[in-house]
Formats: C-alpha cells, structure tokens, sequence
C-alpha cells in the first residue's frame, strides 16, 4: 500500500548492484514509522530474526529498527548478524546504531575486526563508524592513515574511504 512506483525506479537507479524486482519502492520516512511502530509493538524481535530478506526495503527496515536498539551489547549483536546480509550501499549507510555514540570506546574493537572482512559492505559499515564517531570529539588520528591505507578494487569501499578523508580535515584540519 506504501508502494511508489517512481520511487522504485529512482532506487534502482541509486543502487545498481540491486535487482529491481527486489526493491518494491517504499520511501524511507515511511519505514523508519514502520520500525518504530513494530518495536513499539513488540514485533522488531522476531522480524530481525528473519534473515535474509528478500526486499532492499526489508534490509532497510531492519537497520532501522537495529539502529534504535539502546542496549550496546544487543545492537552489536544484532549489528553483526545482519552485516553478512547487507548487499548495497544504501542499506550500509542507514544503519546507524544510536547505542553506538554514548559507547565509541567499546565500538574500536569491532571497527578494527570489520575494516578487515572480506565483505565490501561490512568494511563500508567500518569506515562509516570510524566516520560517524571518531572523527568529533573522540577524535582518533590513527583512523586517517588506517582508512588512508585501505586498499581495494571495490568501488563502495574506496567510496567511503574518500568520503572519511575529505570529511576528516573539515572537522580535525
């Protein structure tokens, strides 16, 4: 009922690694109120458990619900479960786990073990951390050269690490 049939079309255009037919066009304010009402409801528990979801707007209602999780242990855990699963980039960068600010100190150990994966997407969701919560007040200088010698052929992972080095020297010049 939430579908958007240019939407869908402006996605797939956005994500080219996804299927269309696997992207139904459901614009992102509307599921970040789906998430909210489903862990309201009690029903974000048993959703996240269901992996791998067939729709790009299933992955991104779970991130979303993910990202609301306030226990830092139970977002990493369920951080690190959906990892595997997550096939773009829009996904990746959406997934911002609000237990993650007030505990950065606990976060560096799981950056560290991401930015090595063999999966582009984890190392995405790496550098996006290392972005989002060490690039302000809990600056870490060894981010820069740690990102700077990230090597790859893939294309969303020297994306992001460009984003963190011409992010990086407006906020710590």
């Amino acid at each position: 009922e939430n579908r958007d049939i240019k939407y869908r079309d402006f996605t797939a255009n956005l994500c080219p690694t996804l299927d269309k037919e696997c992207i139904i066009g459901v614009r992102t304010p509307i599921l970040k109120n789906i998430a909210k009402d489903m862990i309201k409801s009690g029903k974000s528990d048993e959703f996240v458990s269901k992996l791998p979801h067939r729709y790009f707007e299933e992955n991104q209602l779970h991130a979303f619900i993910i990202s609301e999780i306030k226990d830092f242990e139970k977002s990493i855990s369920e951080t690190e479960n959906f990892l595997p699963y997550i096939d773009n980039w829009a996904t990746c960068d959406q997934l911002v786990p609000k237990a993650f600010k007030k505990n950065s100190h606990l976060l560096e150990k799981y950056i560290e073990k991401w930015m090595v994966s063999s999966s582009v997407y984890t190392v995405r969701f790496a550098v996006c951390c290392a972005m989002r919560y060490f690039l302000d007040e809990n600056f870490k200088r060894e981010y820069l050269s740690k990102i700077a010698s990230l090597k790859s052929d893939k294309y969303y992972i020297n994306m992001v690490c460009a984003w963190f080095l011409t992010t990086a020297p407006a906020k710590q010049y």
